[in-house]
């Protein structure tokens, strides 16, 4: 019995009332449904044994995470992680996330890395993404295999998503299983797993378009909660893929509700809006924060805007097409570094069997439901692929010029993955098209298969290579007699995922070692954590490095040392021009006058202690000043204490006040004696106004000690006779704000980029405290305040 038969059944016996008015509506709703949910069967000759109706979800979501686990093994189970920045970058931040909230702190602010980070608006931090840090906070000390298990079960999480979006768009069971599977681990998909916040973003997007599709069918309060929480989700990661993205479901949310609109009831269109408002409300409430912080972030960084040159770099050329087909094109997997084309960023390939099933697309197009859903997703890959030329094409410079938002972004490589998502979706329909049940199809499919497969394994110089092309000829003499539908769609996937543990998943770019846990065991490390817990209460001593590894970057959040160095190219402007950091190792430091060697000043203020020296030997060698001496020498890293770092408190009694956007002169402030003389370097008129009128009666000696400290927080007892400076070795932040005895106190910028305040004689409590909120109030008086609105 087909689908309209047993519906027409069902409301005869539910006692419809039926009438001309009713039959309308009724006929209106069913020709929708057929067009947006279950469009007829892809072959019209025969009756495919494949279609939804018999083969059910949680068959083909059994087989799905077969496919997940097969491709995933040697990551989910053989104690490998995801490689480079996935390890390096993120699992440290994400770590500092749920380790904090685990312990019992706010993990708003990150003291670990340039010499304190505002974390809750770090765009990639992931605080928000709720899921992830849902599955991070279930064990107290999350290593980096449980973090590479949480965003995998992301990518698994939009491939069951995808399956059911692909039933509603008239897939078979060999279509979803090949759609999803092209999601999860095609292209950019496989290649570039190391950018965890682009990922989870990705692996969102079947679910905000699954989400989308219910509640066209059934517009409900419940249907609107979820896709709100879905499109929140994925907007948390505030990525370049994710601003695509958007673009991408608005515009197919248009196509759909304008299609949906005219065909239903004026009480279903009510209910329908009502449903949409809720899902943008709920979409707000859990993507809002994120949006908020990071806006707020960004607007007092290095990156508040790129210029058109920045995205050259990230702009794919021509040649990389050739991915398309060939994974190994141009011996890119075999030698990375040497590759002319970028196989990292413009990895396309998607498989051997889906590549070959787009031969049915000319059957899928005769559908007229189908051809409509083909026509968007071959423009979204005909947009994708013109918009990651980038500035190779005149294009990408009239978008930059006109669309809001892309001036923040500098890699135009990133919309491979709106390509990725194309060709999975239309490889998908194409494969529905396949005749499972003619020999003569299989057989020359699989021939094809097979002789692509051998000359692809060829090119790699590799023996296990080798296994997509046996699996391929096992595949075409198994099937070389009729057998079930079912039977050839397993073969057929035996071969897809054979191809991509040979070429796609094949270590070149999908895993690495454990690099966080070696670093936990090295011994400077561990040197480096005993000598650094003996600090004052809760303020340790921070270190920097130079010529180290990218595992001394991020990684030192995991082991709690506190670093003036870190990994992210998102910094603090005012941190950026003082002191000079490094958005990695493996990008050099930009030489800043007032932090050069031997001298380094800033590096006394903030309380550097030993400093590690790394053995690369492609960069120039290394030797510390003679304030300098070694106290362990190893393998790889050197570690020298430095003995002129002052502590993390001063109580200078003598000021220099300079106006606004006065620099001092470089060797008066290298002669500067810190524990004695501080400079007001006023961030505003206000705060010039206020210091200069404070230095005349604030020179008093001040007994300062920590009494506690956490990640937002820290609080300190003074005892003076008369007002006194008391001098952080903590950067002035937009947030931090001073509190004396519960009452707030003016913080003012002192040496370039500290925090400093005047207490008054007595005996005080006084607190560092970071409040978020007041982060974002600063930024909005600072964009959109009237003249002379405090700046940064």
């Amino acid at each position: 019995m087909g689908r309209s038969q047993r519906d027409d059944d069902h409301r005869a016996g539910a006692g419809e009332a039926t009438g001309p008015g009713t039959e309308r509506c009724a006929q209106k709703s069913e020709a929708v449904a057929r067009s947006y949910t279950l469009p007829p069967p892809p072959l019209e000759r025969r009756r495919a044994a494949l279609i939804p109706e018999t083969t059910s979800y949680r068959r083909l979501l059994l087989a799905l995470c077969v496919v997940w686990v097969l491709l995933n093994f040697n990551v989910l189970f053989m104690g490998r992680v995801l490689p480079w920045d996935a390890i390096d970058q993120f699992y440290p931040t994400v770590y500092f996330n749920a380790h904090a909230l685990r312990s019992g702190q706010w993990p708003w602010w990150n003291p670990y890395i340039y010499g304190g980070y505002a974390q809750i608006g770090d765009p990639q931090g992931m605080m928000f993404s709720p899921l992830l840090m849902a599955w991070m906070v279930l064990r107290a000390e999350p290593g980096a295999v449980w973090f590479c298990w949480g965003v995998l079960l992301h990518l698994l999480l939009g491939g069951a998503a995808m399956l059911d979006l692909l039933r509603r768009h008239g897939a078979n069971a060999l279509g979803c299983l090949v759609g999803a599977t092209v999601f999860m681990a095609g292209g950019v998909a496989a290649s570039r797993l190391e950018h965890t916040p682009i990922v989870i973003a990705y692996a969102y997007v079947p679910v905000v378009l699954l989400a989308l599709r219910y509640l066209l069918s059934r517009p409900s309060i419940g249907f609107g909660c979820l896709l709100g929480f879905a499109a929140g989700a994925m907007v948390t990661q505030l990525v370049q893929v994710t601003y695509l993205f958007v673009l991408m479901i608005a515009a197919y949310g248009a196509v759909a509700v304008v299609r949906q609109w005219s065909a239903v009831t004026v009480a279903q269109r009510r209910a329908l809006a009502m449903a949409m408002a809720v899902a943008l409300v709920v979409a707000l409430v859990v993507g809002l924060p994120q949006l908020a912080f990071s806006w707020a972030a960004m607007s007092l960084s290095n990156r508040n805007a790129l210029p058109l040159s920045f995205a050259t770099v990230g702009s794919l050329d021509l040649r990389t097409f050739a991915f398309l087909v060939h994974p190994n094109a141009f011996n890119a997997q075999r030698d990375l570094a040497h590759s002319p084309v970028d196989v990292i960023e413009g990895f396309l390939y998607i498989g051997v069997v889906p590549l070959l099933a787009l031969f049915g697309l000319k059957r899928a197009w005769s559908d007229g439901a189908t051809r409509r859903t083909l026509v968007f997703f071959g423009a979204v890959a005909v947009a994708a692929s013109l918009y990651m030329l980038g500035t190779h094409t005149p294009l990408y410079g009239w978008l930059y010029a006109w669309l809001p938002g892309l001036v923040h972004f500098r890699r135009p490589a990133d919309a491979a993955y709106l390509l990725n998502f194309a060709l999975a979706f239309v490889s998908g329909i194409a494969a529905s098209r396949i005749d499972l049940q003619s020999r003569r199809e299989l057989t020359v499919l699989l021939v094809v298969a097979t002789a692509w497969l051998a000359v692809l394994a060829a090119s790699m110089h590799h023996g296990s290579s080798f296994v997509c092309v046996a699996v391929a000829a096992f595949a075409l003499w198994r099937l070389r007699k009729p057998g079930s539908d079912w039977r050839a769609a397993v073969w057929l996937m035996a071969v897809l995922v054979a191809d991509y543990r040979s070429l796609n998943l094949n270590g070149t770019f999908n895993e690495g070692g454990d690099g966080a846990a070696r670093f936990a065991r090295h011994p400077a490390v561990r040197y480096l954590s005993q000598q650094l817990s003996s600090g004052q209460v809760g303020m340790a001593d921070r270190i920097t490095t130079t010529n180290t590894n990218t595992n001394w970057d991020n990684t030192v959040i995991v082991t709690g040392m506190s670093s003036t160095q870190g990994y992210n190219p998102l910094r603090y402007a005012l941190y950026e021009t003082w002191y000079g950091p490094r958005e990695s190792s493996s990008v050099p430091a930009v030489g800043v006058p007032y932090n050069v060697s031997p001298t380094n000043r800033l590096d006394d203020l903030l309380g550097v202690r030993y400093v590690v020296v790394g053995h690369r030997t492609d960069l120039p060698p290394y030797t510390p000043p003679p304030q300098h001496h070694m106290v362990q020498a190893g393998r790889d890293v050197d570690i020298w204490r430095r003995e002129t770092a002052y502590p993390r408190f001063l109580n200078p009694t003598l000021s220099r006040s300079l106006a606004v956007d006065e620099w001092p002169a470089v060797s008066d402030f290298e002669a500067t004696d810190f524990a004695t003389t501080l400079w007001l370097t006023p961030r505003d008129n206000d705060d010039f106004v206020v210091g200069r009128a404070t230095s005349l009666s604030c020179g008093g000696i001040v007994d300062a000690r920590v009494r506690a400290s956490t990640h937002t927080r820290i609080d300190l007892l003074t005892r003076s006779t008369e007002a006194g400076w008391v001098v952080a070795g903590e950067l002035d932040y937009p947030g931090w704000e001073a509190e004396l005895d519960g009452i707030p106190l003016a913080v003012h910028r002192a040496n370039g980029m500290f925090r400093a305040v005047c207490v008054p004689a007595g005996d005080h409590s006084l607190s560092f405290v970071f409040h978020p909120w007041h982060l974002v109030a600063y930024a909005w008086r600072r964009q959109f305040g009237t003249p002379g609105t405090p700046g940064s």
